[in-house]
């Protein structure tokens, strides 16, 4: 029996588990996977650092809720005795081919960023991204994550390759209750002096406007990222400037920009 004339129910495990991998990583032509490497394999004189995400304000929002840009990620602590909430909707159409079928599978994105740098910064490592997320959905056929970092110019154009790793699953991969999420990826990178870093999160879902809500800025619900780094020099938010409503489109996510096919994105800078 040829792969054409496998009725589809027994064909549904493989696709189902590769669709948000095809569709959530196939996005960028040019991103990179990167792998985890042994904490042994580290340079000496790199160093931890935190970057919380927080709730400064809103820079970016598009219209049908499927993509989220906030000022910013820095080494403040942790703002609000309530962790803000954003709800997402995964609406960001994608569409993958399997198997000779189209498969379609819906993105929704949240993502920090943070001031210029003052100073070149090197990550060299493995950054562990952590986020609380839950879902107030019923279970799609499959769905999956991905936490990454990319880097924009001054100008808001995107530099350079995107460093992530993902996780997918059948059903839900989000739980009804908070819950806590971390992901690994190995960086080595230098970023230029006034260059933007964007901790990007990308939820995929089988079902087009699934949900999925993120918690952060909150000593009891804290998403953040741990960097090892040489130097450190993220200015802190200590007001919000109008370089950084530049940087947005940037944000596209540098991922949108390249994905294939799918509904257009255009701004909508609040």
């Amino acid at each position: 029996m040829s792969v054409e004339d496998v009725p589809l129910n027994r064909r549904k495990g493989s696709v189902v588990l590769l669709i948000i991998l095809a569709a959530m990583l196939g996005l960028t032509a040019s991103a990179q996977f990167a792998k985890v490497v042994r904490s042994s394999d580290l340079a000496a004189e790199a160093s931890s650092v935190r970057m919380n995400f927080h709730m400064y304000g809103p820079v970016y929002t598009y219209s049908n809720s499927s993509m989220f840009i906030y000022n910013g990620a820095d080494t403040n602590p942790p703002t609000y005795a309530t962790a803000p909430t954003t709800l997402v909707t995964c609406a960001v159409h994608q569409t993958t081919r399997i198997l000779f079928a189209g498969v379609d599978a819906w993105l929704g994105i949240v993502s920090w960023i943070t001031q210029p740098l003052s100073e070149e910064m090197t990550i060299r490592g493995n950054v562990s991204m952590t986020v609380w997320m839950s879902t107030p959905d019923p279970p799609p056929t499959a769905s999956g994550y991905a936490f990454g970092l990319t880097e924009a110019d001054s100008m808001g154009n995107p530099t350079g390759n995107q460093f992530y790793q993902y996780k997918y699953a059948y059903g839900s991969i989000l739980n009804k209750s908070p819950a806590q999420f971390t992901l690994v990826f190995n960086v080595d990178r230098t970023f230029a002096k006034g260059n933007i870093l964007d901790f990007f999160v990308i939820v995929g879902s089988t079902t087009e406007n699934w949900h999925y809500q993120v918690y952060f800025d909150s000593p009891s619900m804290n998403s953040f990222a741990e960097l090892p780094t040489i130097g450190t020099p993220v200015p802190e938010f200590s007001q919000l400037r109008a370089v950084v409503c530049m940087t947005l489109v940037i944000l596209g996510l540098c991922i949108l920009r390249r994905r294939r096919g799918g509904v257009p994105v255009t701004s909508a800078v609040s």
